[in-house]
């Protein structure tokens, strides 16, 4: 049995009660409204004989910190239907605003809903009626695409921030966190080992120190009226070689340290990015540039801390601890046990305390990120606030978003300042009570003099590793809430993923075609509705429509920048979810209305396909693309600096430049999305003329809103809220007299106005 939702052994259960034979039942998707709009837990699912309906109330266990998962233990029946698929035409969709019903049709005519469920879940409906009607048809049944995206989590049932990263943050496991990035010490094993070996020396002879130099010197050495000269000189080298010792090791420690947690840091940075550019294109779809910026560059300098604070001197401050612990212990029971209990309640305190600071981090790093977004967009956008004058509505959002910050950081500092002076104070008392019991035990005789001092030295040498457990907590959530957006991004699968055994195809020089191919960026709002078209190889195909029709996001499916939903796309006969993503990239040029120039020389650029081009062939290009002659004029010719803090250039210089740089790579399948939008139309008709003399040889797929542009194309397709409405040659359609007569009327009404 494959399932769009799992159905649990009760409501199974419940089935095999009302004589349905679990073992055939093939899908199951489960809706959370009846056919009346009333909140229920409804499970439908179909045999090849009959498609059956149940609905009740699912009762969960409670969530506990040992179970994390809470699990089903009741499911109370409220209704039962079952409907021969003899007697169904067929199941769909209907949708509306906010929820959608789940509609049979029977061959009699007649017609009714089976359940309600909200629009979220409409992709998985579609997809289960879609497998219900192949089964009523006696058709085969594809299960490609059967997996859908994880919405929420199966632990708290919160929906996921992004539903493209099935990673919850409420229920990231910290222990486990702390243990990978343990693992990325790994890489440098043998400079770690030695560091961990220089730390236990270095401390371990410190914590040595005030038995030399108060236990032994006050009550072995000094309480002989001074008569054993020898021994004090022996007692004064020990200590000056153990003062030696340490020293050397913490230098040989911080040398070690200073090599390698720098390659750490530059690791994590390089992770972390080359993590983001293996993800699909819709992870980066709706993210703004700062926030993807702060994961790069904030959040490995909060882990960086992780390597150079946490680790180092934890590890440290632990030995120095035990080791103080164990000595105390032997000098006096009493007293050293006081000390460890105000310790462990100084502790358990301290993990209350940053156990809630942690949620106040990451909702800073949100607010942060939201602020840092704004600054960015309107430092890109300068040119439209300037021209609107809306220098006074950018800085109050700016200002909105500061405060926000502002005033989730200032709780976090302010419970700090409120919380960690009472933590110290209270130790000091502590530590303070300790001494007066201690002096009152030397008077009475239970301990010696110098053993005191040494207590007390301990006592004092203790505040260092409880001082940094203070503090450290502050670091630890912070390095904790980065590490766990680092593994978040590093966890993260690309969408659109590359077959374990693609198809290498050398040259695309067959024909493209689109079968039954559906598309919707949000579940339940399809973008692109069963759009069916053949496009055949080395002609051209123009896609008209207009703004918002789906053109674009059907070259998108066809570069496979995304995955059609329903239906499939093939290129030489082979299914693009099939093809190496190297060769589908080498053998599809795009160029699109969003042009981008990327830091460097305008050569540099054009060659961006191909490092590695010879000056030759970016100069052949961009005369194909009619860029030469403004490119020769400007101040360094092709070595003239473009992009951010570059020449200046103007949109339809931009737009050139990206159709030499697709020019260059030389594909088999050029796609023009408004390659000219940008241009007058001296410089595009030169472009179309250009565009003329790729077509040999070569499949080219143009987009544009004026059809002019089009009137050569060999076949034309009209784009009609993304639903193909017509085909045919520019003469075909205009004798049809349909949507694209109607188009090239209202173009060419304009242009006698525009003469006139």
């Amino acid at each position: 049995m494959k399932f769009f939702d799992v159905m649990p052994d009760r409501a199974e259960e419940e089935l095999l009660k009302r004589g349905v034979l679990t073992e055939q039942l093939l899908y199951c998707v489960k809706a959370d409204l009846d056919s009346e709009g009333r909140y229920i837990d409804v499970y439908i699912t179909f045999t090849p004989s009959a498609l059956s309906v149940l609905s009740g109330y699912e009762e969960y266990s409670r969530l506990t910190k040992k179970k994390h998962r809470r699990e089903l233990v009741d499911f109370r029946v409220q209704d039962y239907d079952e409907y021969p698929l003899e007697d169904i035409e067929k199941v769909y969709v209907d949708r509306y605003a906010n929820t959608a019903r789940f509609m049979v049709q029977k061959k009699n005519g007649g017609e009714f809903s089976a359940a309600r469920f909200s629009l979220g879940f409409s992709d998985k409906f579609e997809k289960f009626c879609e497998r219900v009607n192949k089964t009523i048809n006696g058709e085969e049944i594809d299960d490609t695409l059967l997996e859908g995206k994880k919405t929420h989590c199966p632990i708290c049932g919160e929906p996921y921030p992004d539903p493209n990263r099935p990673v919850c943050p409420n229920c990231v496991d910290r222990r486990s966190t702390f243990l990978r990035l343990l693992k990325i010490f790994g890489e440098f094993k043998g400079s770690v080992a030695l560091i961990l070996l220089t730390l236990v020396i270095a401390n371990l002879t410190a914590v040595l120190g005030p038995v030399f130099g108060s236990k032994m010197l006050y009550d072995d050495v000094l309480s002989a009226d001074g008569r054993y000269y020898g021994q004090l000189m022996m007692l004064v080298m020990l200590m000056l070689g153990v003062n030696i010792a340490s020293l050397i090791t913490r230098v040989v420690s911080g040398l070690i340290t200073s090599r390698v947690v720098p390659k750490v840091s530059h690791r994590l940075r390089t992770r972390i990015f080359t993590s983001m550019e293996h993800l699909s294109l819709d992870f980066f779809t709706g993210k703004q540039t700062a926030s993807l910026m702060s994961r790069v560059d904030r959040d490995s300098m909060n882990i960086y801390w992780f390597f150079t604070d946490i680790v180092p001197y934890g590890l440290m401050n632990t030995i120095k601890l035990i080791g103080i612990t164990v000595i105390m212990f032997t000098l006096s029971p009493l007293l050293s046990l006081g000390l460890i209990v105000s310790i462990l309640f100084i502790e358990i305190v301290q993990s209350r305390f940053y156990k809630k600071q942690r949620l106040f981090y990451r909702r800073y790093d949100v607010a942060t990120r939201s602020a840092n977004a704004v600054l960015s967009d309107a430092m890109n956008g300068q040119r439209v606030v300037k021209a609107f004058a809306n220098e006074k509505l950018e800085t109050q959002r700016y200002i909105s978003k500061n405060n926000t910050a502002f005033g989730i950081n200032y709780t976090i500092n302010t419970r700090i300042a409120d919380t960690i002076p009472l933590i110290w104070t209270f130790y000091r008392i502590i530590s303070k009570m300790f001494f007066y019991i201690g002096a009152v035990m030397v008077i009475r005789g239970h301990i010696l003099f110098g053993a005191l001092t040494a207590l007390v030295s301990y006592t004092e040498m203790a505040y260092e590793p409880i001082n940094f457990f203070t503090w450290i907590g502050d670091r630890w959530a912070r390095c904790m809430d980065a590490a766990s957006r680092m593994f978040e991004i590093t966890d993260s699968l690309p969408t659109v993923k590359e077959a374990e055994k693609p198809v290498r195809i050398d040259r695309m020089t067959g024909d493209i075609e689109f079968k039954n191919v559906s598309f919707e960026y949000e579940a339940g709002r399809p973008v692109i509705r069963d759009v069916s078209l053949k496009i055949p190889a080395g002609k051209m195909y123009g896609i008209v429509g207009k703004t918002g029709a789906g053109k674009s996001t059907i070259i998108n499916l066809l570069a496979r920048l995304y995955d059609v939903t329903g239906g499939e796309i093939t290129i030489c006969g082979e299914n693009v979810r099939d093809i190496a993503f190297e060769d589908m990239r080498r053998n599809i040029g795009i160029v699109s209305q969003e042009t981008f120039l990327f830091i460097g020389s305008v050569a540099d650029n054009i060659r961006y396909c191909d490092p590695d081009a010879p000056m030759e062939k970016v100069i052949e290009a961009a005369k194909a693309a009619n860029a030469h002659e403004f490119i020769t004029k400007l101040p360094d010719g092709y070595d003239t600096k473009v992009g951010e803090g570059g020449v200046s250039l103007s949109g339809g210089e931009r737009q050139r430049i990206s159709i030499a740089r697709a020019i260059i790579q030389k594909p088999d399948i050029l796609i023009l999305d408004e390659a000219t939008a940008s241009m007058d139309t001296r410089t595009e008709r030169k472009i179309q003329d250009a565009i003329d003399d790729l077509k040999e040889g070569r499949t080219i797929i143009s987009i544009a809103h004026r059809l002019s542009t089009l009137r050569d194309a060999d076949m034309l397709c009209v784009i009609e809220n993304g639903e193909l409405k017509e085909t045919g040659t520019h003469s075909e359609l205009i004798a049809q007299k349909g949507r694209y007569f109607d188009l090239y009327r209202l173009q060419a009404d304009a242009l006698r106005f525009i003469n006139e």
